[in-house]
């Protein structure tokens, strides 16, 4: 199978526009002409020297280069040409050189941010080049730099050594410009300019008040979409109104500057009768967006109105009365309304990206919305329909992409329904061709992440899903995915962070509260733990999250009242579900209550047989402990063979799951092979596996809790556990000052 992403050495090239946003409030005419004029300056100049230009951000370019002294000597060539374009402009440019990314045209990793820094730091008409970039300069060569020594750059842990190149036209910064600039951006500015800045603002609200009788957006710059109401139905089109909201949620949601609630979210509200502000308070939103569809023959009416809830007040107004084929333009101009309002002012790929048009064929156009319907139904029956849907789609259309990714998420999801056979395969090979077709489109991304994940590809994953959420910041599904990655490769800070950013996205939805409370619980933070878990249960009952409390009560020491639990989970799966045994099966097992345990595992297998043959089930492991201590040994060795043989043999294994290594670690020490099992639990740690708690009272493991090795992986963890506390106690400082 194709991939487009990989690793490589290279040179790193950042470039901007300085004081360019001053010159757009300035002249806007003239602004974008000098931007153009820059942009083909660069594309010039970077061909000659075998630089790629990766994409443009406004007024900087990023760029790679394959050798340092090409990437010096087209900067410094660059900035000949800029400063003889014009009299008012100049540029500065920074280089660093190290191991990237590539992926679909778009470039990755450490080494990109840390350029993105160094060139921010520097002075009108510069050139600033790291330590690395300095000592790939050959000897005998024509450059000359100056070094002007260690700085402490913003999230980045170590003092980076700068360099200016001298040559001219080249501009050499003094070390105290360079730090006071590092103090402006990343600090705070001097009062004078805050309040300068802030009369300027006032003023210019009061003139615009006063002659446009219009409001400047200063609210918090976030949106709901409720569900769009069909006027009138027609049963061939009742999914449509549905459609279009998801697609304006789409739209809007690629719009960095604006908070978008998830459409799942916003359906909490539908057909209820309740009033905007009480939606807009429950959904912490400024603004909602409402409308209506109605077909008129073959004419589509869309209204919609935009209000500000909280005062009562209609911001916009608009019906469209369109043609099908004009469908797809009013999606764009909806969501570019919006940020007009909103006063957020878009970039040239947000631009590109909300007024791009997936497919003009109207027909292959209803047969995918048809396909996202089924989908979201979440069973197999319904899944078959839409890969039917999708497939007709594709037909009529061979270059939708989006049609192309809806059948690459069915794929996916028929490992996590048990399908057999290689349709992970398939899913990367689909998704693949719909990044072909569209490389921006985050759901192909967010497709080929999950395949990856079900794969146990963990860095892959971690991969896609950053790339779905770089390019729809609001796409909560990829948000939500990225944080289990983080979670599962012990990345617990930046797990956290994510699921908050999840959670306001969708406040309605328990899983990125559960989760949150059980990060705290790993990272042995009991109070938060329970307050984010009481939490998630107030929002909807879940058996895990009581399973969760019920480790709190654990390592609390409090067994009565984890094992009450068990009864409080039963209770909230009143069907006395397979998954509701699962979770009180867990619980008994990790109280060391192994009889009971093994009678509600059993119940739990009785009614999810295929349990069996999931690697991410660890119910058939725990199984196969309790029938080795109840002397079921035909039992216990058709488990652990069984389970062993899903999860691979040891020398097979290239996943990075952290998870599947400690299953195997666990396995191991069942059937009592203490290296082998010590080895895989090392392996496990090395991956991120953070969660002590499942070694510490797990009575697989309780005979070695003594054993040195296993003391030396505990402090591991410990150690880990304690670095990334101090981590999230310090955002937390910042946050709160």
């Amino acid at each position: 199978m194709s991939q487009d992403h990989n690793k490589k050495q290279s040179v790193v090239f950042f470039s901007d526009i300085v004081g360019y946003t001053r010159l757009m409030g300035k002249d806007e005419d003239r602004a974008f002409a000098l931007m153009k004029k820059n942009s083909e300056i660069h594309t010039e100049v970077l061909s000659k020297f075998r630089g790629q230009i990766i994409k443009e951000l406004g007024d900087g370019i990023l760029a790679t280069f394959e050798t340092v002294p090409e990437a010096i000597q087209a900067s410094i060539e660059i900035q000949k040409k800029v400063q003889k374009m014009d009299n008012d402009v100049r540029i500065r440019i920074g280089l660093h050189c190290g191991e990237i990314i590539f992926d679909h045209g778009d470039v990755f990793g450490d080494a990109v941010n840390l350029t993105s820094r160094i060139q921010g730091i520097g002075i009108p008409s510069c050139l600033l080049i790291s330590e690395k970039v300095q000592e790939l300069i050959p000897e005998d060569s024509e450059f000359n730099t100056l070094k002007l020594g260690p700085f402490h750059l913003k999230n980045v842990e170590q003092a980076v050594q700068l360099y200016a190149v001298t040559n001219k036209p080249c501009a050499v910064p003094k070390r105290s410009e360079i730090i006071q600039n590092i103090n402006y951006q990343e600090k705070t500015p001097w009062k004078f300019w805050t309040v300068l800045s802030i009369t300027f603002i006032l003023l210019a609200y009061l003139i615009y008040s006063i002659f446009w009788n219009q409001n400047i957006w200063e609210k918090e710059k976030s949106v709901a979409v409720l569900p769009f109401k069909d006027i009138i139905t027609n049963p061939e089109h009742e999914f449509f109104a549905e459609a279009l909201t998801e697609d304006i949620i789409s739209h809007v949601s690629k719009i960095e500057s604006i908070k978008v609630i998830d459409k799942n979210a916003a359906y909490e509200f539908e057909n209820k009768e309740s009033d905007l502000d009480s939606i807009a308070e429950v959904l912490d939103v400024s603004t909602i967006l409402t409308g209506t569809v109605q077909w008129i023959g073959e004419r589509i009416q869309i209204n919609v109105q935009l209000v500000d809830p909280i005062e009562n007040k209609n911001l916009w107004t608009e019906t469209y009365n369109r043609e099908v084929q004009d469908l797809f333009k009013v999606q764009t101009e909806i969501a570019s309304k919006i940020a007009t309002i909103l006063n957020s002012k878009l970039s040239t790929q947000e631009r590109n990206q909300i007024s791009k048009e997936q497919t003009s064929n109207f027909e292959a156009y209803s047969l995918f919305l048809k396909g996202k319907e089924y989908y979201d139904y979440y069973d197999g029956d319904s899944l078959e329909k839409a890969v039917q849907q999708f497939k007709k789609a594709i037909a009529l259309d061979p270059n939708y992409a989006q049609a192309y990714t809806g059948l690459a998420s069915c794929y996916s999801q028929y490992a996590y329904y048990g399908k057999k056979g290689s349709w992970l395969d398939s899913s990367l090979l689909i998704s693949e061709k719909a990044l072909e077709i569209d490389p921006y489109l985050e759901e192909a991304y967010a497709a080929r992440g999950s395949a990856y994940y079900y794969k146990g590809q963990i860095g892959l994953a971690q991969i896609s899903f950053e790339r779905a959420r770089a390019n729809n910041p609001n796409f909560s599904p990829a948000i939500g995915n990225l944080a289990t990655v983080y979670m599962t490769q012990g990345k617990l800070v930046e797990a956290i962070q994510l699921q908050a950013k999840s959670a306001s996205l969708n406040p309605t939805r328990f899983i990125p509260i559960q989760i949150t409370g059980w990060i705290y619980r790993i990272l042995d933070q009991p109070d938060k733990a329970m307050e984010w878990l009481e939490r998630s249960n107030s929002v909807y009952p879940s058996a895990v999250t009581n399973e969760q409390m019920a480790y709190v009560y654990l390592e609390e020491g409090n067994k009565e009242k984890a094992l009450k639990e068990i009864d409080e989970i039963l209770k909230i799966q009143n069907d006395t579900s397979g998954y509701g045994y699962m979770s009180a099966g867990y619980v008994a097992f990790f109280a060391n209550e192994v009889e009971y345990a093994e009678e509600l595992l059993e119940k739990s297998f009785n009614k999810i047989p295929d349990s069996m043959d999931d690697p991410y089930y660890s119910a058939p492991i725990f199984l196969a402990y309790c029938y080795k201590v109840s002397g079921k040994d035909s039992l216990y060795q058709a488990f652990v063979n069984h389970s062993l043989e899903i999860r691979q043999p040891a020398n097979q294994i290239t996943d990075d799951d952290s998870n599947l290594w400690f299953d195997l670690a666990q396995l191991e020490a069942i059937k009592g092979d203490r290296a082998k099992a010590l080895s895989y639990l090392k392996t496990a740690i090395n991956f991120g596996y953070r969660d002590d708690f499942n070694i510490l009272f797990n009575p697989i493991f309780k005979d070695w809790i003594t054993d040195p090795k296993m003391i030396s992986l505990l402090n591991e963890i410990d150690e880990s556990i304690v670095e990334m506390n101090k981590k999230l106690q310090t955002i937390d400082l910042q946050r709160n000052r």
